[in-house]
C-alpha cells in the first residue's frame, strides 16, 4: 500500500512541477524578458524567430531572442494552451501582440526544459 501511494506522490508532483516551469515560461513571455526564459532553455536549442531557424546553444539562443523582443516590445499573450504529450513532454501554445505585429508561440518543453522555441507571423 505505501508504496502505491509513494508511486502517486511521485507522479502528481511531476505533473505539479511541470505546471510551475509552464506558469514561469509564460509570464517571461508576458515580461518579454529573454533572461527569465533562457533560465528553461536545454543546453541546445531548436529556435525560430520568424524567418530565421537553427539549432542553437544557450546562450546563443538567448542572444536572439533578446534582440527579438527589443526589436518587438510584449503588448499582451493570449489563447496560452499547455498540453502534456507523452512521456514528460509539455506543448505550449499561445497568441503574441507586439508594438510591431502579432505572433504564434509554440514551445516545446522536455524533461522541464525547453528544447524548441518558435515565434511566427501571425498571418490573420
Amino acid at each position: 500500500m505505501r508504496l502505491i501511494v509513494n508511486i502517486f506522490y511521485m507522479i502528481f508532483s511531476f505533473f505539479i512541477s511541470a505546471g510551475e516551469v509552464s506558469e514561469e515560461i509564460i509570464v517571461a513571455l508576458k515580461r518579454g524578458k529573454s533572461s527569465e526564459l533562457v533560465k528553461f532553455f536545454d543546453d541546445k536549442v531548436s529556435l525560430k524567430l520568424i524567418q530565421q531557424e537553427d539549432v542553437l546553444s544557450r546562450a546563443q539562443a538567448e542572444a536572439n531572442v533578446k534582440v527579438f523582443f527589443e526589436k518587438h516590445p510584449v503588448k499582451s499573450l493570449t489563447g496560452v494552451h499547455v498540453s502534456a504529450v507523452n512521456n514528460g513532454l509539455q506543448y505550449l501554445t499561445a497568441n503574441l501582440e507586439t508594438s510591431n505585429g502579432k505572433f504564434r508561440v509554440s514551445i516545446l518543453i522536455r524533461r522541464n526544459l525547453i528544447s524548441q522555441f518558435r515565434i511566427e507571423d501571425d498571418n490573420e
